[in-house]
């Protein structure tokens, strides 16, 4: 052995090598328990860390929404309050893109509310607390909904292997694949394109994880046959039609066995939440007259692909599932 300047080494005591090893010893007793436990149970542990990593993202967030967004842009969250707002007080002006002297007024420069009618259902009991303090809440909304979301994909992927099920649940619950920033101009890459989307989500008070907990939960009711309680979520999470479109086949899917529930459900909301909207100063026509007058369907930023991949995950999980399925039957 060598010697650094003529001092012996010290012995290492027992005490010290038992010190040492202490973590690996840990790591190895959490392997053998881990398997030992079912598949239920390890499912449950992935989306326990998947919620514990959305509840970082969410303390992380929290201090950013007091700040403007870069360019002097309120948050998010801005365009859902001055369309309720405008709704109230200047109904013909909600999907007026800028601000208005009549708005509720905020320092930075407010968004623009794009979404459909009926979103604005949702959004009328924000109305009665003060912008920020409606900021708060409605995130706080959003990270209380992230264990229901657990709840619904949990239902939706035990019954499958946990290589299937564990991949699509950490994907609906974290989103941990790179966004395709697309704007009028194309595909934009860069290292924006791995930024955390539910960080994101909750930093601006973006509603995409609102819609993701609405469209998943359109698909566990479905799966469970409560086709009407699946409609009813689904016209509500449809508030933004690009990830409602990418659901659609899986909720028929899932409801195919009271398939015309479902449909004449859908319709009947549909019409409920949104016709009426179209009587009252308009704003029915002024929502599609925005969507088709605007490049809306080509912006798609990080928050967007929240509700995306967690249906394309849940929808290329069942197809996974029903291949092996079938497989194994020709095989008998």
């Amino acid at each position: 052995m060598l010697l650094l300047k003529g001092l012996s080494p010290t012995p290492i005591s027992g005490d010290w090598v038992s010190l040492l090893c202490l973590p690996l010893k840990t790591l190895f007793a959490i392997v053998d328990i881990v398997q030992n436990l079912s598949k239920q149970q390890k499912l449950i542990i992935i989306l326990l860390a998947c919620i514990a990593l959305d509840l970082v993202f969410y303390g992380v967030a929290l201090p950013e929404t007091f700040k403007p967004e870069p360019g002097n842009l309120e948050r998010d969250f801005s365009a859902y309050y001055t369309g309720e707002w405008r709704l109230i007080h200047n109904p013909t002006q909600v999907y007026y893109g800028g601000s208005l002297a009549s708005d509720y007024q905020m320092t930075p420069k407010v968004q623009s509310y794009k979404y459909m009618p009926s979103f604005l259902i949702l959004l009328a009991p924000f109305s009665a607390l003060s912008y920020q303090t409606a900021l708060e809440v409605f995130d706080a909304v959003q990270i209380a909904l992230v264990p229901v979301l657990a709840f619904f994909v949990y239902r939706l992927v035990k019954d499958k292997t946990l290589r299937v099920g564990g991949v699509a649940a950490v994907i609906v619950m974290v989103d941990p694949l790179p966004s395709l920033l697309m704007n009028s101009s194309g595909v934009k890459l860069g290292i924006a394109n791995f930024a955390p989307a539910y960080y994101l989500g909750f930093a601006l008070a973006n509603a995409h994880v609102l819609q993701a907990v609405l469209l998943v939960g359109a698909l566990y009711f479905g799966y469970i046959k409560k086709p009407w309680m699946s409609a009813l979520l689904f016209t509500f999470g449809a508030f933004d039609p690009r990830a409602a479109i990418v659901a659609f086949p899986l909720l028929v899917w899932y409801n195919r066995q009271r398939i015309l529930q479902f449909l004449g459900g859908s319709a009947a909301f549909f019409t409920v939440t949104n016709a009426p909207f179209f009587f009252y100063y308009g704003v029915g026509y002024s929502f599609l007259k925005t969507d088709f007058d605007s490049h809306i369907v080509s912006q798609l930023y990080q928050y967007d692909w929240i509700p995306i991949y967690a249906v394309v995950a849940l929808s290329v999980a069942e197809a996974i599932t029903v291949m092996h399925k079938k497989q194994r039957l020709s095989e008998v």
